[in-house]
């Protein structure tokens, strides 16, 4: 009776998933825009925060670093911006990218909910 319950429970909530982007423009549109922040939240927070951690955060900081140092496209400016920068970016670029997706999946899934915006994380512009 248990695994009964167990399977139409995951078969109603599968069914529900799948029928939710219809409803985005109909009667309940606004529970179908709190239904795709929700979820676009939820996947992009980890995404930024990965896509911050281990790209944008230490590209930024080694590159603005070797700028700081003198010359962008010198070679020794650059060893140093990324012998600093990119650990340094990686430390930061985790809450600011974790941040940036949290208020990417807010603002998008709820302007155009369950589009495929809504679901990657950009660098910002």
């Amino acid at each position: 009776m248990k695994n009964k319950m167990l399977m139409l429970m995951s078969v109603a909530i599968v069914s529900l998933g799948t029928a939710a982007p219809s409803l985005a423009d109909g009667p309940l549109k606004s529970g179908a825009s709190f239904l795709g922040s929700t979820t676009a939240v939820v996947i992009d927070t980890p995404e930024g925060a990965i896509i911050g951690g281990v790209y944008s955060g230490p590209k930024h900081c080694w590159h603005g670093l070797a700028s700081a140092f003198g010359d962008e496209n010198g070679w020794k400016q650059n060893i140093v911006g990324a012998v600093l920068g990119i650990p340094i970016g990686m430390v930061f670029g985790v809450p600011y990218g974790a941040v940036h997706g949290l208020y990417h999946g807010a603002n998008t899934g709820w302007e155009k909910p369950f589009s495929t915006d809504s679901y990657i994380v950009t660098e910002e512009k």
